[in-house]
């Protein structure tokens, strides 16, 4: 039976390591100096680091064996983990003694956290070359949030120099307290971005007859995107989000023009193209009934990550092991977005979910001012790696 070295003594270095990156997180394609930071630590702790511009960092760790691969029968194989290193563009208000120190920018979505679980582990591992059976990638992406980080990456030669055979990703989520799930399939959904802009004539609103609203298509639209989240009979659960709207130019002039601007999520393309022709369908009549011309303009898209079988097998395996009742093989897929999908294009990926809601306490969602969660939780997903990978 294999042996496993007690990592309890590594939680003070993940605590260190987390309450640094939360306190100096930094924008999408902006995260130069959580790069350094992450650099020099994997240096310091032998891996082979390659920088990918000014952001974003690979390392490999060669496991003895992997590197003697080329003598070897079998051929020694490579398990990549990503962590993302970005924040969100909101100002914090948690009151955490490490609260970040940047005006306007917050690590709300548990990056600071994975990142360090992904630290720590390269740490762990570097001490246990002789025990891996594998070479492992970490690849630390930038740019997670805005859909640009796992191309940037692959561009970068992440999947790469060793080919890698299967990537892990992982998220903390907090709705509830300590836990981990793992989907036997689909996992994350598909997301596309879409802009609908409308075009009317302006006019004083003295005269209304001289005009063609703008704005009122914009909310006749809004109005039918909300009637097919409620009611089109799709195979899956998808939604329609639209969070940004813009029109007009002074509260006594018709809008001429308005832009509405949110996104498609569903778990099948089939789904997808289904909701996209009812949404054109419908487009199409407003522009009969108001004689606006409306144009629907489709922007980066990631396709929906499914977690592969020989992974879920081992991951529940292991999870089970750790986490007993509290681990969870589950069905329900999740309307989140992960562009660590297209890794999963190319090789088989596993995505699991670690719940990390304070005891006790109320907890606010991801991209909230307020979010948190339960660090003691970040040992079992360190533990969790640690088994998948050692």
């Amino acid at each position: 039976m294999k042996k496993y070295i007690d990592l309890q003594e590594y939680y003070d270095e993940l605590l260190m390591i987390r309450r640094w990156l939360h306190r100096h997180p930094e924008l999408s394609m902006e995260e130069r100096h959580t790069s350094e930071y992450i650099a020099c630590y994997l240096e310091k702790c032998g891996l082979t680091v390659q920088r990918t511009g000014d952001v974003g960092v690979i390392a490999t760790l060669f496991s003895d064996r992997g590197q003697v691969s080329d003598m070897a029968d079998e051929k020694c194989r490579t398990i990549a983990i990503r962590a993302e290193i970005d924040a969100l563009p909101i100002q914090e208000a948690t009151g955490l003694i490490f609260s970040s120190e940047n005006p306007g920018v917050m690590h709300a979505c548990g990056h600071d956290c994975i990142t360090a679980v992904a630290l720590c582990l390269a740490k762990i591992l570097s001490t246990q070359r002789k025990s891996l059976k594998h070479n492992v990638r970490f690849i630390f992406e930038p740019a997670e949030e805005t859909g640009q980080g796992a191309k940037y990456m692959m561009e970068h030669g992440a999947l790469e120099n060793p080919q890698v055979d299967e990537i892990l990703i992982f998220h903390f989520a907090n709705q509830e307290p300590r836990g981990m799930e793992i989907q036997k399939s689909i996992t994350t959904a598909g997301v596309c971005g879409i802009t609908f802009r409308i075009k009317g004539k302006s006019t004083h609103w003295f005269e209304p007859e001289n005009g063609r609203d703008a704005m009122y298509g914009a909310a006749k639209l809004i109005e039918e995107i909300h009637d097919i989240n409620a009611g089109f009979p799709a195979e899956y659960p998808f939604v329609l989000g639209f969070g940004l709207m813009k029109a007009g130019a002074a509260g006594n002039i018709m809008a001429e023009e308005a832009m509405i601007n949110g996104s498609l999520r569903t778990f099948t393309k089939k789904d997808a193209d289904a909701v996209l022709e009812e949404l054109k369908k419908r487009m199409k009549r407003i522009e009969q009934e108001t004689d606006l011309r409306i144009t629907m303009d489709m922007g980066r898209s990631i396709p929906a990550f499914h977690n592969h079988a020989q992974l879920v097998k081992r991951g529940a395996e292991v999870g089970r092991d750790l986490m007993g009742e509290r681990f969870m093989l589950g069905e329900k897929p999740f309307l989140v977005g992960d562009n660590a999908a297209f890794y999963a294009e190319k090789i088989p990926g596993m995505r699991t979910v670690f719940l990390a809601g304070k005891p006790g306490e109320k907890c606010c969602p991801v991209h909230n001012p307020g979010f948190d969660i339960d660090e003691t939780v970040m040992m079992d997903a360190l533990r969790f790696f640690y088994r998948m990978v050692i």
